[in-house]
């Protein structure tokens, strides 16, 4: 099995990003105009809001940098924080949760980090089963099977 290349998905980043950015300014317009705030409040909520655009363009960037390849014998979590490469026998337990919403969550313990996937990962069934066949043939300790409701 090649390697192959999963990237988190910014939809659910930029739109929420994109709407403060563009409301926030004119409700404050709007309001400033209304109440007719002194000058020191309109600078300090354009330091807020300028603050706020530098945040959440280092997310949309940390978030656009995040990929996960998972090959035969490793797995490789990369962003601009950094790579962190890991192999079988780092992982002490890979766990799979259902949420209240459905959603399935894997958590993989290796040494003393953890890690998260989650369906913000594209293509996520693909994912899914890549990281069920590195267990499976790893021979990893995992609750796989009964997360599936299989026997053992």
């Amino acid at each position: 099995m090649e390697g192959h290349e999963y990237v988190y998905r910014m939809k659910p980043l930029v739109i929420p990003g994109l709407g403060y950015l563009i409301l926030y300014p004119v409700l404050l317009g709007t309001i400033s105009y209304v109440f007719l705030f002194p000058q020191i409040y309109i600078k300090i909520f354009s330091g807020i809001y300028i603050v706020s655009a530098l945040i959440i363009l280092l997310i949309w960037l940390t978030a656009k940098s995040k990929r996960i390849i998972v090959d035969d014998h490793i797995i490789i979590f990369r962003s601009l924080a950094g790579k962190e490469i890991i192999e079988p026998h780092d992982i002490r337990k890979a766990s799979f949760f259902w949420t209240k919403r459905n959603e399935e969550i894997v958590q993989i313990k290796a040494g003393k980090k953890v890690f998260y996937l989650s369906n913000l990962y594209f293509p996520f069934n693909e994912l899914m089963t890549d990281i069920e066949d590195f267990i499976l043939n790893n021979n990893i300790r995992s609750n796989l099977s009964s997360h599936y409701g299989m026997n053992e």
